[in-house]
């Protein structure tokens, strides 16, 4: 089941809603496992948190950034950099993450 979230949220780039079923499953299965995926687990929950707090923090950014533009008649434009590095940023910690829980996993180790 640890295989299969990660997946899902590898999958979740490309297919929206499935890191939601990612995490779903992680929450559902967490007290119910053992070590080394019981904090596999809990890695995954916090991968999926970090990036709503990402998301959310991107989003809003992006709307000052629209507002900017307006206002200044398009010269604001520029600041529309900083969502776009921010959620570049988000993409490759994820997959980094991830890629680190499947290697630990497949070592049998846990994750911390």
């Amino acid at each position: 089941m640890v295989n299969i979230v990660y997946i899902l949220y590898l999958i979740g780039f490309f297919i929206p809603g499935t890191s939601a079923l990612g995490i779903i499953l992680a929450y559902i299965n967490r007290d119910d496992s053992q070590e080394p995926y019981t904090s596999h687990f809990r890695f995954q929950i916090s991968i999926f948190l970090t990036g709503l707090v990402y998301s959310v923090v991107g989003l809003l950014l992006y709307l000052f950034s629209l507002a900017v533009t307006a206002i200044s008649g398009g010269i604001g434009a520029v600041f529309f950099v900083f969502p776009l590095l921010l959620m570049l940023w988000w993409a490759g910690w994820t997959i980094y993450s991830i890629i680190r829980g499947l290697r630990a996993l497949g070592r049998n180790e846990p994750i911390y």
